[in-house]
């Protein structure tokens, strides 16, 4: 049986099989041990103290059970707490309480056998952010074998967060038998709901990352490999909105090699419908002098971009207290030489790179603005030396759809020369193309390479692609707490349109 919760979907398993199961059972054998083991140990006194709360105040079991249940259980049970479990009354006399909770990452028990040992949520989102972290609960999870009892039960509940996570291995060594019902007809995340509204699915799709609905309604990791964005989800702009807050994320490395990771500088506008535009940045290897003269530069650019509502910056200071130092050095000098603006705040985006918020995750939460269409490229782009722009081809019900189509560029398209001949050429969009100086060629063309192709790249081949630092740097948008500016009423009318294709 299963608990139909409000929106008519089973759900409730640890209240069921945990919580339920396991108080019928005990119920039904006084003297069977019952051993709850979760990742950690304050995951199993969770549900131990659901059991102990519910064998204390519920009269009525108390009243129909008076051989197996106290009546006043924490004066009268030889045992009653979460630390040390829980005894009801029974005729043997185990070392084991009938129902004790344990971690199995820490402090797992020894030299204990129970009779029936219940695994709920022995994996968790943290536990799989690294091969280390999954064979750390793997070995903890072989280990916790012989804390059975002979011809004992167990059960298993859970949720897959990982393909190659300590569920696969109990699948894989039939310790388990998985029972899966997914929340689609075919159990994957383009289905048709089986137990959602259509509506309510849609709006579950809109509102998740494609990760999080791969394994708490699908329970299919594999889903996951469908979770990358897709690339009919870019949108391209021809002009930008007149009023924008601009934010300047940096995301800096300190690698040499030729495969260390980028500084990645992500400069992305918000508009006051909440839309959000690349409009400049930076991504190669920088020297700390170059990372400066590229902040302070796209900095004093965007402050004296006219409709330009505020400008804020954000460092990634994980340790990198050496740059903060260098920087008030810089902001110091060019004080006393008098140049305007010189000081201007830096917020820390102190995000730690591995574990439960590393790259991946932080990426991830860009998601939802790509699969809504609210986050938009410049529809201008050099490639290959030419001015060229793109589009996403394709027939959206057809197969093969999400190829993107280069084209030579034409010149300006109607709307932009509708804002020049209005005088605001600065919203038209124009190709960010950016100089490496460290890269080979002639100083007057070497390195050139174009950033709205460099974010496509990393865009199409996330997770598995070799770099992602640019869509990093463009993820800390969330982490600066943006905020889309006031557009003026009087200029409400005169707002341009953003174009979805580019055409």
């Amino acid at each position: 049986m299963y608990c139909a919760g409000r929106e008519l979907v089973p759900t409730h398993n640890s209240t069921i099989i945990t919580f339920g199961l396991t108080i019928q059972d005990v119920l039904r054998d006084p003297e069977l041990t019952v051993g709850i083991f979760s990742h950690t140990r304050p995951i199993a006194k969770g549900f131990l103290q659901q059991i102990k709360r519910e064998f204390e105040d519920n009269d009525t079991l108390k009243q129909t059970y008076p051989d197996v249940l106290w009546a006043n259980p924490a004066k009268e049970s030889p045992k009653w707490s979460e630390d040390g479990g829980l005894i009801v009354r029974r005729q043997g006399n185990p070392k084991e309480a009938t129902i004790e909770a344990h971690g199995l990452v820490d402090g797992q028990p020894t030299s204990k056998h129970f009779a029936l040992r219940v695994y709920d949520d022995v994996v968790t989102r943290e536990s799989v952010t690294s091969p280390e972290m999954v064979a750390k609960t793997t070995d903890a999870w072989d280990l916790s074998q012989n804390l059975g009892a002979a011809g004992g039960a167990v059960r298993t509940i859970g949720t897959r967060y990982s393909l190659h996570d300590t569920y696969a291995t109990m699948i894989e060594r039939h310790a388990v038998i998985p029972r899966v019902h997914a929340a689609t007809h075919n159990g994957r995340l383009d289905g048709q709901p089986v137990f959602f509204s259509p509506e309510l699915w849609a709006e579950k799709r809109r509102n998740s990352s494609r990760t999080i609905l791969a394994s708490q309604q699908l329970q299919n990791p594999m889903a996951d490999e469908d979770a990358t964005f897709r690339t009919e989800w870019l949108r391209s702009y021809e002009v930008r909105p007149r009023t924008l807050n601009v934010y300047i994320m940096a995301d800096p490395s300190r690698g040499r090699t030729a495969t260390s990771d980028n500084t990645a500088i992500a400069v992305v506008g918000v508009a006051a419908s909440g839309m959000k535009f690349l409009v400049d940045g930076a991504c190669h290897r920088m020297t700390l002098s170059q990372r400066w003269t590229t902040l302070r530069t796209l900095y004093h650019r965007w402050s004296a971009t006219p409709g330009v509502q505020r400008v804020a910056v954000g460092y990634e200071r994980f340790g990198a207290q050496s740059d903060d130092e260098y920087f008030r050095e810089q902001m110091d000098l060019e004080a006393r030489r008098r140049i305007p603006n010189a000081h201007f705040a830096i917020e820390e985006l102190a995000w730690p790179r591995e574990g439960g918020h590393s790259k991946r995750e932080r990426v991830e939460r860009l998601e939802p603005d790509f699969r809504n269409g609210r986050f938009f490229l410049p529809l201008p782009v050099l490639r290959d030396g030419k001015p060229q722009t793109w589009r996403v081809e394709g027939d959206p019900d057809a197969k093969g759809f999400g190829d993107i189509e280069y084209a030579d560029s034409r010149g300006l398209t109607a709307t932009q020369m509708a804002q020049i001949e209005g005088g605001s050429p600065e919203l038209v969009a124009r190709a960010i193309v950016v100089r490496d100086p460290s890269a080979p060629g002639p100083r007057d063309s070497g390195g050139r390479y174009d950033l709205t192709l460099v974010l496509i790249g990393e865009y199409q081949q996330f997770p598995f692609g070799q770099h992602d630092d640019l869509l990093d740097a463009v993820s800390r948008i969330y982490d600066m707490n943006p905020v889309p500016p006031v557009a003026p009423s009087r200029r409400a009318a005169s707002e341009p349109p953003v174009f979805a294709d580019g055409v």
